[in-house]
């Protein structure tokens, strides 16, 4: 039989792992934004390509989500979430790595694929993980503001 200390302590470190996610995900798109001047610069990308950086993964996570959520309901959510979070972690080296534009559009792609896989198995986990009402709601607080703190500086410098 599981203790109720265990079931909070398991509780507990789901929100951590999927508020870290959440954090994850978010902070990524505030700093390619932020330094994409000095990564079209660095990779030498013309202007008129630059957008493509922030467009491919735009595209890819919005045209995956709904196949990334019927993903984690055939396979599992858990197992979602980790392969996801592989996908957009290796695709962040790669995109680190990446010696000119392609491949770091590239990168981009393979970072939004990712990301349509972690955030729909992240908000299901939440649902599943904590049951309706306050704990639901102080879970859900807690991903929303992982969310706020990591757009925060992209909104002040703008």
């Amino acid at each position: 039989m599981t203790s109720h200390t265990e079931i909070r302590r398991r509780s507990g470190s789901a929100l951590l792992v999927i508020a870290a996610a959440q954090l994850l995900m978010v902070m990524d798109g505030t700093i390619v934004t932020v330094g994409l001047p000095v990564i079209g610069n660095g990779l030498k990308i013309a202007e008129a390509d630059l957008d493509w950086v922030l467009t491919s993964y735009a595209l890819a996570f919005g045209g995956l989500l709904l196949a990334g959520g019927r993903a984690g309901d055939l396979f599992g959510r858990r197992r979602l979430l980790r392969i996801g979070l592989t996908v957009f972690l290796a695709a962040s080296l790669l995109g680190g790595l990446a010696g000119d534009g392609s491949v770091l559009i590239a990168a981009r792609v393979l970072q939004g694929i990712g990301a349509a896989i972690v955030a729909p198995a992240a908000l299901a986990l939440l649902a599943d993980t904590f049951p309706a009402g306050p704990e639901r709601n102080k879970a859900l607080g807690v991903y929303g503001a992982m969310s706020r703190s990591a757009s925060t500086s992209r909104n002040e410098n703008r």
